[in-house]
């Protein structure tokens, strides 16, 4: 060590680094311990070659900390994320994603082995499955991390063209074990792969083209955004567009696996709806080019009326779409065709993904139809960036979606996914969609207006959700005590009596308890979840004790006229029942949170002497924070107990509550769009991880994952503005001193 300059320190560092490589290495991979052989796990991890990978990314942390202010200044060059994402992209995709679904697990190592073992395929295709892939990967990143490096705008041509024909390779590979191969196949390995060295390409292109010292990404967001607003949904809709009535399944995934044109051939000569039949053969290429056409002729000319004429096409067409994705559907019920049993079965992605690229396309002719005027968009997307902050490494300040109409952009993207992606996903997905994803979302919702906007912690917060459950069981009827016979009714209709009842309930917990503070308030409501969840299995008359509902609290329904709704047919009724209720809660708290209650929470969050100073009655507005966050977890309660049916005590143990808090500060306290995001990727980590760790390696990569992120990004995934402010500092404008003229100093008159 000391021959290469470097101290104890530094020998220290390396083997810091060495250890949590190797930690890494038993954390990564499918071996498991064994109760017979303690060493089992250790020995499958690092007793192989392939605990030498693991040390060389131990080497590289070590040589990235020890020369980061020599590294730190490349970091910052045009290019470097985007080339960084990409590459994670394609390695993402090559260790985690399915490359040929009839091949086992069908993850890209099983599928080589089975490549290995096959004849007729072509050279490349067998080197792609053995070495090639990683060997263009690694040509790429040396190639365009030296042209960032170096500032070549030669080799980042190079990069941009090697890194085109490496996805050239994925596609021809693939395409070519597909055709040999047997069986159905909708994996999207190569697809991720595909797009992962795109955005390489994007990246260098960038590099060869910018003369920047600095990269400004949140600047070219914004100009991308704003140059145009509305004309990234249009191209976006209209790629989608393309793609789902060329390739994707429409029917029968499984069996038939029939194209937009392959699901008019089955249905010919049948009673197929006239409005179907032609939509299959050419009124969908139609309402695409139009609406194309309409979308991005609105948003390039940014013509306001062509814009609204867009959004309706765009809507129009969506319903069109969907009448006749019901039509051919409840027609193949109708005839058995494929055993179908009813409408909305046995469908594939392409008419949901249609049905996207119509709304995305709607979406641009509304933002187009309401963006602002020419030049207070040009002054916008193209903030003023301060050339010596570029000079001397500081970002630009500008916030990232500034430009006009990004926000709404984003928001309509957010509902198009939310929309059409679940009737795309399997079963086992749709199941966490519902039961996990968007039961917390619910609940993070709930729990930050008293955690992350008044600033009190609640370690009971899951009782609330208990009791919303039991108001629903009690008063559909499933409780051994029934309630009176007018009193009985419908899961839906139960929803304001549960937000009452838990309202009260919030109340009743705070009355005597919010003049404590901190660790105090905390110890009291966790002890209030832990009594009510202790009552609900020692009051056996009451809740059945530790059984649950006797009887099983039924779906919902609604019969308004000739309306009339079932749930329970599958999960994805509920999902857009939970959709409808989440969308109603966040416009709710949204204006909440900038009214002046909200503003009052804020105040006492951050100094409740000086809230109280101002005139603010700070326990009232605690109280109200308290009942409000309790109503809303009696809402989700409403919904789990008609969803699941049957419960127990149970699922209302201390853990959840604490999981809700873990979901709230990781996705940013204080944060709507944070709380959500926070409780969607925790909850769907875990399921994920079933596919890719070992069961009892689970929790272990959670609290890594999480461990990161209070490291990296404490304020979390989406933290609030002022909290963002309060971890990262306020940046400090530089006053230029200038010559003042004798007229205007001290002794001026």
């Amino acid at each position: 060590m000391k021959r290469l300059g470097l101290g104890s320190d530094a020998a220290r560092r390396l083997l810091g680094c060495l250890a949590a490589s190797v930690v890494l290495a038993m954390m990564w991979g499918p071996q498991e311990g064994s109760q017979t052989d303690y060493g089992y796990a250790f020995r499958q991890a690092v007793l192989k070659p392939r605990i030498f990978v693991f040390l060389l990314l131990g080497v590289l942390l070590f040589l990235a900390i020890t020369f980061r202010p020599k590294v730190v200044p490349y970091l910052t060059r045009p290019g470097v994320w985007p080339l960084v994402g990409g590459a994670v992209t394609v390695i993402a995709a090559h260790t985690l994603m399915h490359w040929y679904d009839p091949a086992g697990d069908a993850k890209f190592g099983t599928v080589a082995k089975a490549v290995a073992n096959t004849n007729g395929l072509s050279p490349l295709t067998t080197a792609f499955f053995g070495w090639l892939w990683w060997a263009q990967l690694l040509v790429v990143i040396v190639l365009g991390a030296t042209a960032i490096a170096r500032r070549n705008s030669v080799l980042a041509w190079a990069t941009a063209v090697v890194a085109a024909l490496a996805a050239v390779v994925c596609y021809f590979a693939h395409s070519d074990v597909a055709s040999v191969g047997t069986g159905i196949d909708h994996s999207l390995g190569v697809y991720v792969a595909v797009l992962g060295y795109l955005v390489v390409v994007v990246a260098a292109v960038f590099v060869a083209l910018s003369h920047a010292q600095v990269a400004q990404g949140r600047v070219a967001v914004n100009r991308v955004l704003g140059w145009r607003p509305g004309f990234p949904l249009a191209v976006l809709g209209f790629v989608l567009g393309i793609f789902s009535l060329a390739t994707a399944t429409w029917f029968s995934p499984q069996h038939f696996n029939a194209t937009l044109s392959d699901t008019h051939n089955l249905f010919l000569n049948t009673a197929l709806a006239p409005l179907a039949v032609q939509y299959l053969i050419w009124l969908a290429w139609l309402l695409l080019a139009v609406t194309a056409v309409l979308a991005g002729g609105a948003s390039y000319f940014r013509m306001r009326a062509l814009g609204w004429v867009a959004a309706v096409v765009g809507v129009a067409s969506v319903l069109i779409t969907l009448i006749t994705i019901y039509d051919f559907s409840d027609l193949a019920a109708s005839e058995n065709i494929d055993n179908a049993t009813g409408p909305w079965q046995n469908l594939g992605a392409g008419g949901w993904m249609a049905c996207a690229a119509f709304f995305l396309m709607g979406a641009a002719g509304y933002v187009a139809a309401t963006a602002p005027n020419r030049e207070a968009t040009r002054h916008e997307a193209m903030p003023a960036v301060d050339s010596d902050a570029v000079s001397s490494g500081r970002s630009a300040r500008t916030s990232f979606l500034s430009a006009p109409g990004a926000v709404r952009s984003g928001i309509l993207l957010v509902i198009a996914i939310a929309l059409f992606y679940p009737p795309t996903a399997n079963g086992f997905w749709q199941s966490v969609l519902v039961s996990e994803i968007g039961i917390y979302v619910l609940l993070a919702v709930g729990l930050n207006v008293v955690v992350g906007w008044a600033g009190l912690l609640d370690l009971g917060f899951i009782a609330f959700y208990a009791i919303g459950s039991y108001t629903t069981a009690y008063l559909v009827g499933s409780l051994p005590i029934k309630p009176p016979s007018w009193l009985n009714m419908s899961p839906l209709l139960a929803i304001p009596f549960a937000i009452v009842i838990c309202l009260l309930a919030g109340l009743a917990l705070g009355a005597p308890t919010l003049r404590l503070r901190g660790d105090y308030l905390a110890i009291v409501t966790l002890g209030f979840g832990e009594i009510i969840r202790i009552v609900a299995v020692n009051a056996d008359p009451v809740t059945n004790g530790s059984r649950g509902p006797s009887e099983q609290v039924p779906h919902p329904v609604i019969h308004l006229g000739p309306v009339h709704i079932t749930w329970g047919l599958n999960q994805l009724q509920y999902w857009y029942l939970l959709l409808v209720l989440v969308v109603v809660v966040v416009i709710l708290f949204r204006r909440l949170e900038n009214s002046r209650i909200g503003r009052s929470w804020a105040a006492i969050r951050e100094d409740e002497v000086a809230a109280q100073a101002t005139g603010i009655n700070t326990f009232q507005i605690k109280l109200l924070a308290f009942a409000i966050g309790a109503s809303t977890s009696g809402l989700a309660g409403v919904f789990f107990a008609s969803q699941v049916g049957f419960f127990n005590p149970e699922n209302f143990v201390l853990n959840n509550s604490i999981l809700v808090v873990a979901y709230v500060v990781f996705g940013g306290m204080g944060s709507l769009p944070g709380a959500m995001a926070g409780a969607a990727l925790l909850t769907w980590l875990p399921e994920f991880l079933k596919d890719q760790v070992p069961a009892a390696d689970r929790q272990m990569w959670i609290g890594a994952v999480v461990l990161a992120m209070m490291i990296f990004r404490p304020g979390g995934v989406l933290p609030a503005r002022r909290r963002a402010v309060e971890l990262s500092g306020y940046e400090q404008e530089e006053i230029e001193a200038r010559d003042v003229p004798i007229a205007e100093g001290i002794g001026a008159r």
